[in-house]
């Protein structure tokens, strides 16, 4: 290779490829043209958030998303059911009380024709206050990356705060209900770690490095109401969305946060792009059932349920109005809400679960299969190594966690089966991401 043929050299025109964005999933290992590439729309999808931040962040002062509000079919009688509202409104919408916990959750199983006496009444919201994000699971905004102890040094500070960092900490935040509680002393008298001492002590390198790519919760809802408001002008006036098509939108835009959430990972960015493929598609039900879980128990208010664009629905609503499989399932859910919330789930806690359902041996046609166990071995230590350190006198919290994943599995194959049958009923929306991986698992 000399000068005059620099440009025939394969390597140097990949790596021209990569800096202009090509994406390393698409290259085909035959060579071949064609053929259905699974992450296609996930591609596009990207492409077109990235061109959208900018305009997000450009119009983030003049215009704000619209928020949800389900009333029942007693206040309002709409002559057309299961339709959104889209109307101007100059006036501030009142903040949710302080005494409850906000947060962002994964309706994944509501909508059917049965809830059409739910009349969803969308309306524009010029105070940038409601989009306040909820307050973080356990350890609110303490942790901050050291900017001269390398990258696993942490201790307290008011920038950069991670996980879910919105603002300044305050002097004594509020422990959330629910979540982890403190005591000094156990009934055994064996002296446990105190809040102030757990704050400042520094988090193990590991554990920071999968705290590190934990998504915003704030972006999150905001990409979600911006979905919808944009779904909603592509439509005329009197074609409205319904209750179910809302919530598969959620569930979608939920869905493609926990994608890229995966694929930005460190670890699993260290598969094969065919592993990473098989494990998206044998887990993604249970990290959405996770994501819903997590945050009903560090914020929902008791006997509600809280949608990721941060309205609260009325579990009794939905019973009352629910067929049988969606009674089932949200039922189970709530159960398992409580069993979570009695074990006082922190940030930590559901961040290694997570990697644990993602990082699972066990599906077929996995490749590395090796990497993946050694993977899920060190996030097991991890997440038992916090336990006990948290919970000292709790010594089987750690066997508890494991013992509700059979339990989230078995919720997430439901779910599955619930939209499968709804899709081929044709309810479910097609070219997303959800439909997508609904056909990977039935294929």
């Amino acid at each position: 290779m000399n000068p005059s043929q620099r440009k025939r050299c394969p390597y140097c025109r990949f790596q021209k490829c990569l800096a202009v964005g090509m994406k390393r999933e698409a290259v085909r290992a035959d060579r071949m043209r064609g053929g259905r590439n699974k992450f296609g729309p996930l591609y596009r999808r990207d492409r077109q958030m990235k061109q959208q931040r900018g305009v997000f962040r450009h119009q983030q002062h003049n215009t704000t998303p619209y928020r949800i509000k389900l009333e029942s079919a007693q206040t309002h009688q709409p002559s057309v059911s299961n339709n959104i509202h889209l109307m101007s409104s100059h006036t501030s919408a009142p903040l949710p009380s302080d005494n409850f916990h906000q947060s962002q959750a994964y309706p994944s199983n509501l909508g059917h024709s049965e809830l059409h006496p739910m009349l969803l009444d969308c309306t524009l919201n010029r105070d940038r206050r409601a989009l306040a994000p909820p307050p973080s699971l356990a350890y609110p905004e303490v942790y901050h990356r050291s900017s001269h102890g390398g990258g696993s040094g942490y201790h307290q500070g008011k920038s950069e705060m991670m996980p879910y960092s919105y603002g300044p900490a305050p002097p004594s935040p509020p422990t959330p209900k629910g979540l982890l509680t403190t005591p000094t002393t156990t009934p055994s008298s064996t002296p446990t770690p105190t809040l102030t001492s757990m704050l400042t002590a520094p988090i193990p390198s590991f554990l920071a490095q999968l705290l590190e790519g934990e998504p915003d919760e704030r972006q999150l809802c905001a990409k979600v109401l911006a979905s919808l408001q944009r779904e909603q002008a592509s439509r005329g006036k009197h074609d409205r969305l319904n209750t179910f098509s809302i919530m598969c939108k959620m569930a979608d835009q939920t869905l493609f946060g926990l994608v890229e959430w995966a694929r930005n990972s460190a670890l699993f960015k260290e598969l094969k792009v065919e592993d990473q493929m098989v494990l998206l598609q044998s887990c993604w039900s249970e990290l959405l059932v996770l994501d819903h879980l997590c945050r009903q128990v560090a914020y929902s208010r008791e006997g509600c349920i809280y949608l990721v664009t941060g309205q609260q629905i009325e579990v009794s609503n939905i019973l009352t109005q629910a067929g049988v499989t969606l009674t089932s399932l949200v039922s189970r859910t709530q159960d398992l809400v409580v069993k979570l919330k009695a074990l006082h789930l922190d940030t930590q806690e559901f961040v290694c679960l997570k990697y644990l359902v993602l990082f699972n041996p066990d599906v077929k046609s996995v490749q590395d299969r090796g990497q993946v166990e050694r993977t899920q071995e060190r996030v097991n230590h991890t997440l038992m190594d916090h336990t006990l350190y948290t919970h000292p006198g709790h010594t089987d919290k750690f066997g508890q966690l494991l013992l509700r994943l059979p339990e989230v599995r078995s919720i997430s194959l439901q779910v599955e089966e619930y939209l499968y049958q709804r899709h081929l009923q044709g309810d479910l929306p097609c070219n997303s991401l959800l439909t997508e991986m609904l056909h990977a698992k039935h294929s």
